[in-house]
């Protein structure tokens, strides 16, 4: 019995250690403040949100020029990408950090407020890791077409997010479903889920790829492709 014990008390431990939920945080620099949006936000905001006790891991990203859906769908109107990896019991809990966020960018003058999504895991991670981390990322913001909720969330997590690495500057792919509760910020979590691909090689090369591979690789029975449901965008490390 003591064993037992001592091993599940070794598992809650690790809990502690193992990501939850992710906070995908995205912001502006107000306008020919950029320089001092990146040094307050690779410099001190940075520090704050990995001291915040549930924040496991924090990245940040600039969205590349290069427009992957070459038109066909409007980006989000945000430049950059924070994405938080947390440990915490519900998405509740997340509510804290969302509070330090939001005030740390209020506080700046070079800042606008940001959106703050909360998102957990529904795929494993597919495919390998990049030669070189940090690295690049393609991210789509998708959506079932209404009614066929229940079969997009199947499809993408078990079938589209490995069709995708047919692409081959993807190298690895995972879904993330949107929590119940959220604390949106400047624009509302519409996204149902966003698949998240690490990449090597250039925006480009996946333009290519799309133009190269069959059509028959790629079909979407259950994905709704309005522009106001779908977006897709490339990001790079800042």
């Amino acid at each position: 019995m003591t064993d037992l014990t001592a091993a599940n008390a070794s598992s809650l431990l690790l809990l502690k250690a193992q990501r939850s939920h992710v906070v995908f945080v995205l912001s502006n620099a107000n306008t020919g403040q950029e320089a001092a949006f990146l040094d307050w936000y690779q410099g001190a905001y940075r520090q704050a949100i990995l001291e915040f006790p549930e924040v496991l891991k924090v990245q940040h990203y600039e969205r590349h020029d290069v427009d992957i859906t070459r038109g066909q769908f409007p980006p989000l109107p945000f430049r950059y990408l924070g994405l938080y990896e947390i440990s915490i019991d519900g998405a509740e809990e997340a509510t804290s950090l969302i509070e330090l966020i939001a005030s740390l960018h209020c506080a700046q003058s070079e800042t606008q407020l940001p959106a703050t999504w909360i998102y957990y895991p529904t795929s494993e991670r597919v495919g390998r890791s990049p030669t070189l981390l940090p690295s690049l990322l393609t991210l789509a913001f998708a959506n079932g077409i209404p009614g066929q909720e229940a079969e997009f969330r199947e499809w993408y997590a078990t079938r589209h997010i490995r069709h995708a690495l047919n692409i081959s500057a993807l190298v690895s792919g995972q879904c993330y479903e949107r929590t119940l509760f959220q604390r949106p910020g400047a624009l509302p979590a519409t996204f149902s889920t966003i698949a998240v691909y690490e990449q090597e090689g250039t925006p480009e090369s996946i333009i290519e790829s799309f133009a190269s591979l069959p059509e028959s690789t790629f079909a979407f029975p259950v994905l709704d492709l309005s522009k106001s449901r779908f977006a897709e965008a490339v990001y790079r490390p800042v």
